[in-house]
């Protein structure tokens, strides 16, 4: 009997559906059965984990015992056993390929009747230094104006583009352009003879009023402070405004005394007393490096040897306070440091013969070797804060400055010491520091103490440059053999070899380590270093407290400071082309303060004029400052210099 379609397909499904649930049941089962016959298997085990093994291996005393032993005692004068008869080896053991074709080393030996030649060349593993390149950008920029209360106020606008004119003037007043930063140009030895052109025709500051020294040459070595020789240079520390140095903890001699840390009832920073803060602020750029990546006692130069070291050094600043209190002055200080101190190469003592060195090793670069560090540090920075209050409280402390701003970048560079460089093309050695300060602190107070009260509240700005080099270098002419030493290419290695071995110039050295660059050596050191602060504060205070607050309107710490270490040995220096070298030192301030009236007349038209032609607000027609936001009382004194122009 045949189903139908419908219950076909259903007997097929009930079929497939019994088979799939007695599989299962199978299954099951079989699993059952297999962990009942391996549970009666393991049963007979006493540990199932652990498996004994059994062996008598018990050997007889009698047939296997232990055999005496006793130690002899040794002669008391003993003498060498007697020679064996045998065949006479001679076996050579090398190292390394001998060096030259010279004589065996003389043979030893042994007792046993062998001898051995043993010919060793001591080899040097050195990893092969390259090119050192280092970029640095750093800037902060800063917006500080505070505004508390209503009252006559200065322009905030107008005070800015004041400052800004004033870094117009800083910046021509420099000895010489900023050098290059690519280094591609340093390569090009017609741009660093331009750069000596220029250092022996600096630019000649045509700001009125403003003080220049320049040193050339030896001139420049030494420590020179503000055009004059002296003996230390001056510490940035001990300068700095009272407001900046750390209070000097009194020592408490009661043994139970908590930390100071822990004493909460007075607070220094909110101590009893009225204080109100415009100025105080911080504001370092500072690059702390040593080199000491390639140097040698013997140098060798197929081309020019020119060594440039450039420090410029400018100051703007303007300090003429007004009000019943505005009276604070500013230090500005350019330090200059550079010293060459000798320094033997230590190894060149060690050969007390004078043989031609024993080997060489040659370290090969077949392209330029560069040696740089560009740094570029920049301030700008405005801090006009304004205020118009009444002191009637019991404690005040208004805090408005007290800015810190600080660039700092250290670079330490390490390489390899040599006897002989050898410089198939030039050696450039440039080292040049631009330092500017623009300080504008043309204060507005009425009311209050001038600030700190037990200290001053003058205003530090200081460039500080440190150059030292290790190694004095001198030159003379090459001799024949160095020339033809040259000459020789990397493929032409043992040549090369002999005529160093030969060289009388090397002679007393065990070992030679030797440098050569098929291109130019390039040693450069570039810091351009600009700070610009506008401390422009209009305070006014008032109430019954306000004969008693501490004003600290000043007190501004300004810092370029560039420090850089050359460490190297005495060189001779042989150069096919000639050799050059130069230093300048230029210094230039521009100071307007009370006791600089004379001066402040003078750069009052230099800086009017930049900000005329830059359209800055207030000089526009070029009829003087328009739209002058100052009070009748600070108009009627307002003939001082640079006064007339930046407030």
């Amino acid at each position: 009997m045949s189903f139908d379609s419908v219950t076909e397909k259903i007997a097929h499904f009930i079929g497939t559906f019994d088979l799939t649930i007695e599989k299962a049941r199978l299954r099951d089962q079989y699993e059952e059965f297999t962990a009942v016959r391996r549970k009666a298997e393991l049963d007979e085990l006493e540990e199932p984990a652990k498996i004994r093994v059994k062996a008598d291996l018990e050997l007889d005393p009698g047939k296997f015992g232990p055999l005496p032993y006793g130690f002899n005692n040794p002669p008391a004068t003993p003498e060498l056993p007697p020679l064996v008869d045998g065949p006479d080896i001679q076996t050579a053991i090398t190292l390394a390929p001998p060096l030259t074709d010279g004589p065996p080393l003389p043979e030893t030996t042994t007792g046993i009747g062998a001898t051995f030649i043993i010919e060793q060349k001591l080899e040097i593993v050195t990893e092969l230094i390259g090119s050192a390149v280092t970029y640095t950008f750093q800037n902060i920029f800063l917006r500080d104006n505070d505004v508390v209360g209503e009252g006559d106020f200065r322009d905030v606008d107008q005070l800015i583009a004041q400052a800004e004119a004033a870094a117009q003037v800083a910046a021509s007043m420099h000895g010489f352009a900023v050098p290059s930063f690519s280094i591609s140009d340093y390569l090009s030895i017609e741009y660093v003879e331009a750069l000596a052109a220029e250092m022996l025709a600096p630019i000649n500051v045509e700001v009125e009023g403003a003080v220049v020294y320049q040193f050339h040459g030896e001139d420049a070595i030494g420590v020179i402070v503000n055009g004059e020789y002296v003996d230390e240079a001056p510490v940035w520390e001990d300068l700095l405004p009272e407001h900046h140095r750390p209070d000097e903890e009194e020592e408490d001699e009661t043994p139970d005394a908590m930390p100071a840390e822990w004493d909460q009832d007075e607070d220094s920073e909110f101590a009893d007393g009225h204080t109100v803060i415009a100025g105080g602020n911080l504001a370092i750029n500072e690059v702390n490096a040593t080199v000491a990546w390639v140097d040698a006692p013997y140098i060798a130069v197929g081309g020019k040897s020119i060594e440039l070291a450039m420090i410029s050094q400018v100051a703007v600043v303007s300090d003429t306070d007004k009000g019943t209190n505005g009276d604070s002055g500013t230090n500005v200080v350019h330090s200059s440091t550079i010293e060459v101190e000798g320094n033997s190469a230590p190894w060149l003592m060690q050969g007390a013969n004078d043989d031609a060195p024993a080997f060489i090793h040659v370290d090969w670069i077949t392209t330029d070797l560069i040696v740089a560090n560009f740094v570029k540090q920049n301030i700008d920075a405005t801090d006009i804060d304004h205020i118009d209050t009444e002191i009637n409280a019991t404690t005040t402390l208004y805090a408005l400055g007290d800015n810190e701003l600080v660039d700092v970048t250290n670079i330490l560079q390490l390489g390899s010491y040599y006897d002989l460089i050898m410089i198939e093309g030039d050696m450039i050695t440039v080292d040049a520091f631009i330092q500017t300060h623009v300080l504008i602190d043309d204060d507005v107070i009425t009311g209050g103490l001038p600030g700190p009260i037990d200290g001053s509240d003058e205003n530090l700005v200081m460039n500080e440059v440190a150059l030292t080099k290790e190694g004095e270098d001198t030159h003379q002419e090459m001799h024949s053999s160095m020339a033809e030493a040259m000459a020789f290419g990397e493929d032409d290695m043992a040549s090369l070899e002999e005529a160093l071995m030969n060289d009388p110039m090397f002679a007393g050295m065990e070992q030679m380590r030797v440098l050569k660059v098929d291109g130019s050596l390039v040693q450069v050191n570039v810091a351009e270093q600009s700070t610009m602060l506008a401390d422009q504060d209009d305070v006014h205070l008032h109430g019954p407290n306000a004969d008693e607050t501490e004003v600290v309107a000043g007190s501004n710490a300004m810092l370029n400071a560039a420090h850089v270490t050359k460490a190297g040995v005495d060189s001779v220096v042989m150069a096919q082309d000639g050799a050059f070298s130069d230093l300048l030192l230029h210094q230039a301030s521009l100071i307007d303060m009370p006791t600089n009236e004379d001066i402040a007349e003078m750069t009052n038209e230099a800086i009017a004029a930049i900000m005329e032609e830059a359209g800055m607000p207030g000089y526009e027609g070029g009829i003087g400052p328009q739209g002058n936001d100052l009070t009748p009382s600070e108009l009627a004194n307002s003939s001082d210099g640079l006064q007339t122009m930046l407030a």
